[in-house]
C-alpha cells in the first residue's frame, strides 16, 4: 500500500479543502470544530496553523494521510482534559473516494505504533454511532490493539449541536508483545 503520514500543516490546505469538498456535510462529523456559518477554507487554514504549533509543543499530533500521491484524509492524536480514561484522543477522516481501501486502519495502526514507542499510554476513540463506517473502523482497531468499548458515552459538539458519541479505549500501549 502506497501510504504516507505527513505532519499536517498549511502546505496541505488546498489538498485538504479539495478532499473535504468530496465529503459534503459528512465533514462536520469528522471535524466537529467546524462552524456552519464560517467559510470552511479559513477555518481549515487556522486549524492547520494551530496543529503545527501544538505539535511542536507535544500536545497534539496531526498528519495528512497521503495515498498514492494524493491527500486521502487526516489522522490525529490530541491530548485533552475531556477524555474519559485515555491519555490521547484519536480522530481520523478519509475522503469518500479513498474509503473502503484499508487506509484508515493502516493509518491508525501506524499512529498507535508510533505513540506506543514513547512509553506507557492509552488512547480513546470517539465516534458518532450513526457513522457506521467510523464505528466499524474503531471496533476493528480496538480489536487489533486489545482495547474495549466503554459503557460511558460522551457529548461532542458537532456543527453547533451536542451529539452523543460511543467511546472505545486502547488502555495500554505499547502492547507487551510489540516491545
Amino acid at each position: 500500500m502506497n501510504l504516507r503520514l505527513l505532519p499536517a500543516g498549511p502546505v496541505h490546505l488546498s489538498d485538504i479543502i479539495e478532499a473535504m469538498d468530496e465529503s459534503g456535510d459528512e465533514i462536520y462529523q469528522a471535524m466537529p470544530w467546524l462552524e456552519l456559518e464560517e467559510p470552511i477554507p479559513s477555518q481549515v487554514e487556522e486549524y492547520l496553523q494551530d496543529v503545527q504549533q501544538y505539535g511542536a509543543g507535544g500536545l497534539s499530533y496531526h498528519w495528512a494521510v497521503e495515498f498514492s500521491g494524493e491527500i486521502a484524509g487526516l489522522i490525529a492524536l490530541d491530548y485533552t482534559p475531556h477524555l474519559i480514561e485515555g491519555h490521547w484522543n484519536l480522530g481520523y477522516w478519509i475522503r469518500k473516494s479513498c474509503q473502503r481501501k484499508g487506509i484508515a486502519s493502516k493509518s491508525i495502526d501506524a499512529v498507535l505504533d508510533w505513540i506506543g514507542r514513547g512509553g506507557l499510554t492509552s488512547v480513546e476513540i470517539r465516534v458518532n454511532p450513526i457513522n457506521q463506517a467510523g464505528v466499524r473502523t474503531a471496533e476493528s482497531a480496538v480489536q487489533r490493539w486489545h482495547g474495549h468499548h466503554l459503557e460511558h458515552k460522551t457529548e461532542v459538539e458537532v456543527a453547533g449541536q451536542l451529539v452523543i458519541h460511543d467511546c472505545w479505549i486502547i488502555p495500554r500501549l505499547p502492547l507487551e508483545d510489540s516491545q
